[in-house]
């Protein structure tokens, strides 16, 4: 039982990180419609596949961090949580930085 309370403990403190920057992806999901109306490129031209990638990475990140934590000591633990705190930030750039690549395609194509 003491070895567990730490544990949940940290994984709850990480587990808010994540969850900002699965609000931060899913504000972006719920945004950039609206973006590209009033931009004028149309709603119908949003890349929704990578705004799902970006709501889905955090997500995926933090349970692969828990997973591949269990039974580690609570340093490892902490460890992994924080490199997958940084692929995680580093992925949700990735994907903004790749929608922005995207747009003037995006713009190309006929409607």
């Amino acid at each position: 039982m003491r070895r567990v309370i730490p544990a949940v403990a940290l994984a709850v403190v990480f587990g808010l990180f994540f969850a900002w920057d699965t609000w931060e992806a899913v504000s972006n999901l719920v945004a950039l419609p609206g973006f590209y109306d009033y931009a004028g490129f149309g709603s119908e031209n949003v890349p929704w596949w990578l705004l799902i990638i970006g709501v889905a990475i955090p997500v995926v990140v933090f349970a692969a961090a828990l997973l591949l934590g269990r039974g580690r000591p609570l340093l490892v633990k902490a460890i992994l949580l924080v490199v997958g705190l940084a692929v995680t930030s580093a992925l949700g750039l990735g994907v903004i930085g790749l929608e922005d690549v995207l747009r003037p395609t995006i713009l190309l194509v006929p409607r």
